[in-house]
């Protein structure tokens, strides 16, 4: 797969639906926002929360999966292509239903595993087994969040990347490019999007000659939130926030290729 930094003005390889902290991010909003903005299509993930029980983190599942239904059929009568990622979550795998029952509730095109939220790595390494067997066999791309502390290392998860070499991965966000760097150069199954990427981070891992596995990705519309504060939030409408978020990528891209160019 090559999408890249390039691929900007068709398809958004980082969205999210629903609730962030207090803030409810509707789905027909959200596409709407992305349609209007010239994205074509989209790679998007239901803000999951971490449940502290079993039947509530069941239950919410199977409503996301409900709500999936509806906001598909929205995004087809508008024409954006949205590929719909399922949050894992160890408690609802916990409960009964199989990495394959869940996943085949709805026509999800990859899976997404959030660390800083579930620990997946001790606690619940055999459900990380069992979701990069699904994967491989399925021939379908994982997506990790990625971050600074140790909770989200990049290298939380190099065992499994070492294991299973088939298995395409997205890493998200990229913010300290040495780990990234480090990790492309020995897995060739590894990608990167720019959620929240330092332009700096970019460049560095572009200049080591990884630019084709760099994804664009907006994070939309959690920028939304953490760029504005509540008040502001409530008068300042979507669409011009991603417009102004997709003109800032566009313009930190011009300014980057410039310096790789020289």
């Amino acid at each position: 797969m090559t999408a890249r930094y390039d691929d900007l003005k068709t398809h958004d390889f980082h969205t999210h639906i629903g609730q962030y902290w207090n803030t409810y991010y509707d789905w027909h909003d959200v596409f709407s926002c992305l349609k209007a903005n010239g994205i074509s299509g989209t790679t998007c993930a239901y803000l999951t929360p971490k449940f502290d029980d079993m039947k509530t983190a069941v239950e919410f599942h199977h409503a996301v999966v409900e709500e999936w239904h509806t906001a598909l059929k929205f995004a087809s009568s508008i024409n954006l292509e949205v590929k719909p990622l399922w949050w894992a979550d160890p408690l609802v795998l916990r409960s009964g239903l199989s990495v394959s029952d869940a996943f085949f509730e709805l026509p999800f095109a990859g899976i997404a595993l959030h660390p800083h939220l579930h620990d997946w790595i001790k606690e619940n390494s055999s459900l990380t087994d069992a979701i990069f067997e699904f994967a491989k066999g399925q021939d379908i791309p994982l997506f990790i969040h990625t971050g600074l502390s140790e909770d989200d290392s990049p290298y939380l998860f190099e065992p499994w990347f070492k294991q299973f070499p088939d298995v395409e991965v997205h890493l998200a966000h990229c913010k300290d490019s040495a780990p990234i760097i480090d990790l492309f150069t020995k897995y060739k199954n590894l990608f990167g999007d720019t959620a929240f990427c330092p332009i700096d981070s970019y460049g560095e891992i572009c200049d080591a000659g990884f630019k084709n596995r760099m994804f664009f990705g907006s994070d939309f519309p959690i920028t939304h939130f953490v760029n504005l504060n509540e008040s502001e939030r409530e008068k300042k409408e979507l669409q011009p926030s991603f417009k102004e978020l997709k003109d800032n990528y566009e313009m930190s891209l011009a300014e980057n290729a410039i310096l790789l160019s020289g």
